[in-house]
C-alpha cells in the first residue's frame, strides 16, 4: 500500500544550489562522503545541500564536475512543453493507443532530462502514464522512485504525486486510502492549478467517497466537478458525473432527482463516441428500473448495453447477463433467463474461467454472482446454497449492496418452502426483510 505523504502547504518554487547539488547526488546514488572527498569537508557538504552555506566557486566547479552537470540550472523552454503537453493529453485521455505513441515519441528526448524541474514534473507524469496504460507495477516503481525527491517538488508536482498516489490506490480498489490521499492532495492543491484540474480532483473525490458510501461528500464533490466540467465542456466527465449524482441520490432515497442525473447521463453518453461510457449509462439506467420492478424496462436498458459491450469483455457481459437473468426471473420467464444461462456458460468454458483464473476483484465478485444463478437455474440446491451464502453474500455485504442482499435471501426463502424447510425459509425471508430495511436507512456513518 502506498501511504499518503506527509502534508506540507509551503513548497520552493526553484531549486536553490545546495538542492540541485542533493537532488543530483540522489540521484546517481552517490554519498555524501563520496561527493565530499578531495572538495571540502563532509559537514560544508551538508550545509550547502540544507542551504546553511553557499559553496566557493572552486568548490562549485568541483562538485559540478564530479556529478557532470552545468554550473547553473538550464533554460529548458523546449522541455517544458513537451512535459506539458504529456501532461495534458493524461488528463482526459480518449485514446490509450496515441498516449502510448506519444509516449515512445518523448520518452528518451535529452530536453526531458536537461534540467532538474522538466526533469522531476516527468518522472511524475510518467506514474498517471503507467496508471492509464495499465502497467501498475512500472506505476509502484516510478513512485517509489519518485518519492526519494519529494523534498525538491514545488507545490505543483508535490500536488500531483499526491493525487497521482491516489489514483494508484482507486486502481488497486484501496478506496480508503485513495480518498485520504485525494482529500490531502485538495488542501495542498496550489491556485496556479487549471479548472480542469481541480475539477478532474473533484470528480476523484467524489468517485472514491461514493466507494466508500460517503453519500453527501461524494455528491457534494461530483456536482462540483460537474459545474466545472460543463463550463469546460467535457462531455464524458460531464456523464460521469451524472451517474456519480445519480447512484448517490438513489442511495439516498432520492430517486426523483436520481432518475433526472440517470437521463442526463443517457441523454449525453448518447451522443459520444465512447462505447464503454454507453455501456456505463445504459447499464446504470437499467438497474435503476430493476429496483423499482419495472423489469421490461430493465431489460430495454440492458440489452442496449451489451450493444456496447464486445464478446471477449468477460466480465462486464456476465455482470449484464446476471441482471437480465434476473429480471427474467422476476417474471416468470425462464427460457429467456436460460438462453442467457447458457450464453454465460459458454463464454466461461471457451476461456477455461473459475474463480482461480488470473483476474481482478470485478471478474471474481461477477463470475461468484453468475454461479450463484447457475446453479440456482439447475435446481443444484445444495451449490446454490453454498455459494450464496459462503461467497456471494459476504461480497454484497462489503459493498452495502442490500437490494441484492434483499432479492438473493428472497429467492434463497422461496427455495427452502419448494424443500419443505420452513425454519431455514423463514430465517431467509428474515434476512431479506432486514436487507430491505438496511436499503430505506442510510446509516449516519456514511454521511459527512
Amino acid at each position: 500500500m502506498i501511504e499518503v505523504l506527509p502534508m506540507q502547504t509551503e513548497r520552493r518554487e526553484s531549486m536553490d544550489t545546495g538542492m540541485r547539488i542533493k537532488y543530483h547526488r540522489l540521484k546517481n546514488k552517490i554519498s555524501s562522503e563520496e561527493l565530499a572527498s578531495n572538495i571540502l569537508s563532509l559537514r560544508d557538504l551538508k550545509k550547502i545541500e540544507s542551504g546553511a552555506k553557499e559553496p566557493s566557486l572552486k568548490e562549485l566547479e568541483a562538485i559540478c564536475k564530479k556529478l557532470k552537470i552545468s554550473l547553473a540550472s538550464k533554460e529548458n523552454p523546449v522541455g517544458k512543453v513537451l512535459v506539458k503537453n504529456f501532461k495534458t493529453s493524461l488528463l482526459h485521455p480518449k485514446n490509450k493507443g496515441k498516449i502510448m505513441e506519444q509516449y515512445a515519441d518523448i520518452h528518451n528526448h535529452p530536453l526531458l532530462s536537461a534540467s532538474e524541474d522538466v526533469e522531476l514534473e516527468y518522472n511524475i507524469q510518467q506514474i498517471r502514464y503507467f496508471i492509464i496504460t495499465g502497467d501498475l507495477d512500472s506505476a509502484e516503481d516510478k513512485i517509489k522512485e519518485v518519492d526519494r525527491f519529494k523534498e525538491f517538488m514545488n507545490q505543483e508536482q508535490y500536488y500531483l504525486l499526491h493525487k497521482y498516489i491516489g489514483n494508484y490506490n482507486y486502481i488497486l480498489r484501496d478506496y480508503m486510502q485513495a480518498h485520504r490521499t485525494y482529500l490531502t492532495a485538495e488542501k495542498i492543491a496550489p491556485n496556479s492549478i487549471s479548472a480542469s484540474e481541480i475539477a478532474d480532483l473533484y470528480y476523484s473525490i467524489g468517485i472514491t467517497a461514493s466507494q466508500c458510501w460517503r453519500l453527501s461528500q461524494a455528491k457534494k464533490y461530483a456536482e462540483m466537478a460537474l459545474n466545472i466540467y460543463q463550463q469546460e465542456f467535457v462531455p464524458k466527465r460531464i456523464v460521469e458525473c451524472h451517474l456519480t449524482i445519480a447512484i448517490n441520490e438513489k442511495r439516498i432515497g432520492n430517486f426523483k432527482k436520481a432518475k433526472e442525473h440517470f437521463k442526463h447521463a443517457l441523454t449525453i453518453g448518447s451522443k459520444l463516441d465512447h462505447e464503454p461510457l454507453k455501456f456505463d449509462t445504459e447499464y446504470n439506467y437499467g438497474n435503476f428500473y430493476f429496483q423499482f420492478q419495472n423489469f421490461e424496462s430493465a431489460l430495454k436498458h440492458l440489452k442496449i448495453a451489451l450493444q456496447y459491450k464486445p464478446y471477449e469483455y468477460t466480465s462486464d457481459r456476465l455482470l449484464g447477463y446476471c441482471l437480465m437473468i434476473k429480471c427474467y426471473i422476476e417474471l416468470d420467464r425462464w427460457e429467456d433467463a436460460r438462453a442467457l444461462l447458457l450464453k454465460g456458460r459458454n463464454i466461461i468454458a471457451e476461456k477455461n474461467l473459475s474463480l482461480s483464473s488470473p483476474s481482478n476483484d470485478s471478474f471474481k465478485e461477477v463470475y461468484t454472482e453468475f454461479m450463484s444463478l447457475y446453479y440456482f437455474m439447475e435446481n443444484e440446491i445444495e451449490k446454490f446454497e453454498e455459494q450464496l451464502l459462503e461467497k456471494l453474500v459476504p461480497i454484497l455485504e462489503a459493498q452495502n449492496k442490500n437490494f441484492e442482499l434483499s432479492f438473493y435471501f428472497n429467492l434463497l426463502g422461496n427455495t427452502y418452502i419448494k424443500q419443505n424447510e420452513f425454519s431455514k425459509s423463514a430465517l431467509a425471508f428474515k434476512k431479506s426483510v432486514q436487507a430491505f430495511k438496511n436499503l430505506l436507512t442510510i446509516n449516519e456513518e456514511w454521511e459527512d
